[in-house]
């Protein structure tokens, strides 16, 4: 097999899922009724953390616009994503080229992260199940919850 420049898939984290919501404090109480533990409050965004997985709270239509632009809100946009934890910011890009060549979409061409300091992208599998794959500092509090979740090690800072 051709090297592809990414870590091995036993190093892609895939256990944050991020769901859009319409009504962010309504979920953020009902989460936090539930017991989950809150590692990220913004007030734009939620995060808990899972045993095993990380669970995110982003408003729906901030979740759309940021997956796939403004052109697709009409049809409902994005209502859900599973993110894909990279190691190095350059495997973003790489990861996003592997998505698109095994027949996937690139609804979001690889970039700085609008949300936090990192770099990003949106891909699709052939069903338009939406992924986003990302690359922060080992000390984003999503990363780290991953990392944690997983029980890794982050890797080290560049």
């Amino acid at each position: 097999m051709e090297d592809s420049g990414l870590s091995s898939p036993q190093a892609l984290l895939a256990n944050v899922f991020t769901l859009g919501v319409r009504d962010l404090p309504r979920q953020r109480d009902f989460y936090r009724a539930i017991g989950f533990p809150q590692v990220v409050d913004d007030a734009d965004f939620a995060v808990f953390a899972l045993h095993g997985a990380v669970l995110a709270l982003f408003p729906a239509s901030k979740l759309a616009a940021d997956g796939r632009g403004d052109e697709e809100l009409g049809r409902g946009g994005i209502r859900f994503t599973i993110g894909i934890v990279v190691r190095q910011a350059s495997e973003v890009d790489r990861l996003a080229d592997r998505f698109r060549a095994a027949g996937g979409r690139v609804t979001k061409e690889p970039t700085d992260a609008e949300f936090f300091p990192g770099r990003s992208a949106y891909v699709t599998d052939t069903e338009d199940n939406f992924f986003e794959v990302v690359w922060a500092e080992p000390d984003n509090a999503i990363v780290a919850a991953a990392y944690r979740a997983a029980r890794l090690t982050p890797p080290a800072q560049p």
